[in-house]
């Protein structure tokens, strides 16, 4: 009698954790401010690694949105950083890239393309996406043409706010 209770009172537990799980499902799509929160925090912290490393650098926040590549009634946020070597000659954009995508890997983000992919030699090229914020971020580091390291981030596409 006590193992056909236990048996019941298992299968209870069970089914109760399996109908969690399944309500549980893919995480909730973040709100277009708290995915533009993410991708700035995220932005500034790649920046402030190498910006003493830089000149001339540009920074656009991700202060509005953008309808570039959304549909109609939707917008995107981008976060963009763009800056020349302050010296070239002592410069690897390889290491840099590399740099600069594992701090993206230690935040959660995921290498969607490399060098590898584009097989180009004279620039150093990481896309890198969040799997649950959605959040892209595309690293480029050259020698030749300037800016030298330009850093865009992007959410998804959401309702436009107005």
């Amino acid at each position: 009698m006590r193992l056909r209770a236990f048996s019941r009172a298992a299968a209870a537990v069970l089914v109760y954790f399996a109908a969690l799980m399944g309500c549980a499902g893919e995480p909730e799509r973040p709100t277009l401010a708290d995915a533009t929160r993410q991708l700035v925090s995220d932005g500034d912290a790649l920046v402030s690694g190498i910006e003493a490393g830089l000149t001339r650098l540009t920074k656009d926040r991700a202060a509005q949105d953008q309808n570039i590549s959304c549909l109609q009634g939707e917008a995107q946020r981008y976060f963009t950083a763009k800056g020349s070597f302050a010296n070239p000659s002592a410069e690897n954009p390889p290491s840099l890239v590399g740099l600069l995508k594992g701090k993206l890997e230690g935040r959660g983000y995921r290498e969607v393309v490399d060098n590898l992919d584009l097989l180009e030699d004279d620039v150093s090229v990481s896309v890198l996406t969040h799997p649950e914020s959605k959040l892209t971020f595309v690293l480029l580091a050259r020698i030749e043409s300037t800016p030298n390291v330009v850093i865009v981030g992007k959410t998804e596409c959401y309702p436009s706010t107005g």
